[in-house]
């Protein structure tokens, strides 16, 4: 009886829950009369000191633009569901107040928010615009549409917190930011090198490298993709053997060699753990080593042209 009378108060009290954020939302963003939007529609990485602008390729009517913009931050559609399946939806997104400038030479409605954007999505809505030419069409139909602003660490970009579930139902996972890395691995690797004491930047660029590697490895486990592996790797090599002639060049070689072990980040086997975290991914990984097992490699020359970032400019 106790069971029965919890359960019927858990279902009256209701269920709390967020719906995901969609990023790609958006309406009127193909109008014609449109030259360009900046943000662009469900871009992932919008700098926090963004000036939202909305160029057109005719002129508005100047009063019509005064009170034509509204920023929010979404913070998610919340529903209620009660006993027999009825619910209310509650949203608390947060209105971000700001000035709106028209420049009439440029055709260009402007949007400056009084303060930098905290991270999250945003929505951004341009409505009641007319144009200034009269004519059957004057009013522009209501333009919406969304942008995400990241976290950043050391200079790297964090992309959201992906969904564990949907992140695991495929081989590649989900990457908001359209960089060719898993979003669970690339916001790992950030987070867990940004406090290294002497090379945050250096160590989060070769291993970010390293698990954009790795995603071609699970897209692609043949001999073409060992290609990607041996650039990180390189890169890595390049890096510890400079840094090791830098501190290092009047030690022994039992010194040297110790020191630049150390340095060797891709040694870390937690950073394998993250990346090959399903039993689909593992499998895969394990291909890849079969396509190679029983191939003679030849040496490859250690430069910085093995990194995709030039870790001579992170300033370490």
């Amino acid at each position: 009886m106790k069971k029965i009378i919890g359960l019927l108060l858990f279902l009256l009290a209701g269920i709390l829950f967020a719906d995901q954020i969609d990023v790609t939302q958006s309406r009127g963003t193909e109008q014609s009369v449109i030259v360009s939007l900046n943000p662009a529609p469900a871009s992932p990485e919008v700098d926090a000191n963004v000036t939202i602008e909305a160029v057109f390729d005719e002129a508005l009517n100047p009063i019509s633009t005064q009170h034509s913009v509204t920023l929010k931050r979404l913070t998610g559609q919340k529903k209620t569901w009660g006993m027999f399946g009825f619910g209310v939806s509650k949203n608390d997104d947060e209105t971000i107040s700001g000035s709106v400038e028209y420049d009439q030479n440029e055709n260009t409605l402007y949007f400056t928010p009084d303060q930098p954007l905290a991270v999250g999505f945003y929505e951004i809505a341009f409505k009641n615009l007319m144009k200034k030419m009269p004519g059957t069409d004057m009013r522009i139909k209501p333009i919406v549409y969304r942008f995400y602003v990241p976290e950043v660490v050391n200079g790297f970009k964090l992309p959201p917190e992906p969904d564990e579930d949907k992140n695991n139902e495929t081989l590649l996972g989900l990457d908001f930011n359209h960089n060719g890395i898993r979003d669970d691995v690339e916001r790992w690797i950030i987070t867990h090198y940004a406090n290294d004491p002497k090379y945050p930047k250096t160590k989060t660029a070769i291993a970010l490298q390293y698990a954009w590697a790795s995603q071609r490895i699970l897209e692609n486990p043949t001999m073409e993709s060992k290609k990607y592996l041996d650039d990180a790797l390189d890169c890595m090599y390049y890096w510890a053997n400079k840094e090791t002639d830098k501190y290092m060049n009047n030690m022994s070689g039992f010194e040297r060699g110790k020191f630049r072990r150390k340095l060797y980040v891709l040694n870390d086997p937690s950073l394998d753990d993250k990346i090959y975290n399903t039993k689909e991914r593992i499998q895969e990984y394990f291909k890849f080593n079969a396509a190679l097992s029983g191939n003679i490699f030849d040496g490859r020359e250690e430069s910085i042209d093995n990194c995709r970032i030039n870790i001579n400019e992170l300033g370490e």
